[in-house]
């Protein structure tokens, strides 16, 4: 996941995203962000830990460093940890000392592959009936999730689809926890609950139960801007929400009061 490159959006200028990072950026309180392991994608492609800068961040610091460096997409740790600046490769992570972290599962229409005319939305080029097929899978995903735990957040992605945070997930509650090697405990819980969610659900093909395993992975930060498309990552809150929740009130929720020029 971190070794990922993207190409900078031609739609979105430095300065608005150093604007929206001003005025409209914050992190809902349900998430422990002075836990969270950083990174952004900048304008060259590349990626940069945040924490280099101070090993905990609160939501003031983290303005100011997106404010300078103008994020492409920024993502957090899915696991919480004592020391979130200690964080790298799998096998030195131990020493970072993870002491938790949700379980995300992304839903994107597109595994399903139900057929349906691409409908694209403006200047966003997101397609409305995509986004619909993820919002039905997410709602009911979260319904065989909420067998087993009740804390769950969704958020946009930004682009074509969700993601569905465990906020009680526990790993002791699928695996024997080893204290010598904490993140092969977490890989074993999240592979177990993975493995029952999955016979319940049609959210997962190879790549994505690979990601919801993977204890290390990252993920898009809730409310952060998607600079690719021009729409903000928005906390939707639990399923209720989503169910109360149109696709094209996401979508202009979702947007920034901004014009912007339709690629040709």
């Amino acid at each position: 996941m971190w070794g990922i490159y993207f190409r900078a959006s031609r739609f979105m200028d430095p300065l608005t995203i150093g604007g929206f990072y001003i005025k409209s950026f914050n992190i809902p309180d349900c998430w422990r962000i002075c836990r969270k392991h950083f990174r952004a994608v900048v304008s060259d492609g590349g990626f940069v830990k945040l924490n280099k800068f101070r090993s905990r961040l609160n939501m003031g610091r983290l303005r100011d460093i997106c404010v300078k460096i103008k994020p492409i997409h920024l993502y957090f740790s899915v696991l919480d940890w004592l020391f979130p600046d200690r964080v790298g490769v799998k096998s030195k992570a131990n020493h970072a000392f993870p002491i938790g972290g949700e379980y995300v599962i992304d839903v994107d229409s597109y595994v399903f592959r139900k057929r349906h005319r691409h409908v694209l939305d403006g200047c966003s080029g997101v397609c409305v009936e995509c986004l619909r097929t993820s919002r039905d899978l997410t709602i009911h995903a979260c319904e065989a999730i909420e067998r087993y735990y009740s804390n769950i957040a969704v958020v946009f992605s930004g682009r074509r689809g969700f993601h569905i945070h465990v906020l009680d997930f526990n790993a002791s509650d699928w695996a024997r926890y080893d204290s010598r090697n904490p993140i092969r405990s977490h890989e074993a819980a999240r592979f177990r609950f993975s493995k029952l969610i999955s016979l319940e659900t049609y959210v997962f093909d190879e790549k994505h139960f690979t990601l919801s395993v993977d204890p290390m992975r990252i993920v898009t930060v809730p409310n952060s801007l998607n600079a690719e498309t021009g729409l903000k990552c928005i906390y939707i809150g639990d399923r209720k929400d989503l169910e109360r929740s149109t696709i094209n009130g996401i979508l202009e929720r979702s947007k920034l009061n901004i014009y912007c020029h339709p690629e040709p």
